[in-house]
């Protein structure tokens, strides 16, 4: 079932954006060794391009099959420049969002792409502050019957104020994350998270007139619980949909 849903929220990527190149970044050619304990991937660019040793990047899944907004896979930090390639470290592998869409396929991979770091720092300046809300402020009874992903008349009314707060933003995608509690089965939290985002991405298309190619629902399970500590309140407050305006790698 996880993987049907995860092949969902793929196919959504796939089929829903316009192909879009990725421009200012450098292609990564591939790992320098292979095996579990391979770091270190090779750029297709060296300092004929500018790049320095130390400098850091975001690699990015690009734009393909359709897909013109690319996800964040990992960060890299240049150790050797040559004169047409160089040798960077993977730092980071894989972040929240792209193991919520590839699944197994979301670490740092040949053909993903270089970004500088200035590019979305510069940007993400201009976005608007992420937006929490809970599940019991939205749905029906989210705790006593989880199946139930229907829209209370307040969780439609509090969609709307929200939708006044991002519908202006024109620099980046809407992301719809579903958050929850470590509370019952990974496999089926993850699926019940993607199902309410699922949800807030269609009323907020097919009501509040959002566009479909820039607001996309990912389901998050239990990976982010607002606190690992067990306190009165913290389930309630985990259990909850985050709407965030996230940059496009290398949009202008």
């Amino acid at each position: 079932m996880l993987a049907k849903y995860l092949a969902l929220a793929i196919a959504f990527f796939l089929s829903a954006f316009g192909a879009n190149a990725s421009e200012g970044g450098y292609r990564i050619k591939g790992y320098l060794s292979s095996g579990e304990d391979a770091r270190h991937v090779i750029l297709d660019a060296g300092r004929t391009s500018g790049v320095t040793s130390g400098e850091v990047f975001r690699a990015v899944r690009p734009a393909r099959g359709g897909m013109n907004t690319p996800i964040e896979t990992g960060l890299l930090k240049v150790i050797a420049v040559h004169e047409n390639e160089s040798i960077a470290e993977v730092t980071q592998q894989g972040t929240s969002q792209s193991t919520a869409i590839f699944g197994g396929y979301a670490d740092v991979m040949a053909g993903d792409v270089a970004m500088g770091q200035r590019i979305s720092i510069v940007r993400a300046k201009a976005l608007a502050p992420e937006v929490t809300i809970k599940f019991s402020q939205l749905f029906d009874d989210p705790k006593g019957q989880p199946t139930t992903f229907e829209l209370t008349p307040g969780g439609r009314e509090q969609l709307r104020t929200v939708a006044l707060e991002v519908a202006s933003i024109k620099a980046g995608m809407l992301m719809i994350e579903g958050h929850t509690d470590q509370k019952g089965d990974s496999e089926q939290n993850q699926i019940e998270t993607y199902q309410r985002a699922l949800t807030i991405r269609q009323y907020l298309i097919d009501e509040l007139g959002f566009d479909e190619n820039r607001v996309t629902a990912i389901g998050l399970g239990e990976s982010e619980p607002i606190s690992d500590v067990i306190l009165p309140g913290n389930a309630d407050r985990s259990r909850r949909i985050v709407l965030k305006v996230v940059p496009i790698p290398g949009s202008h």
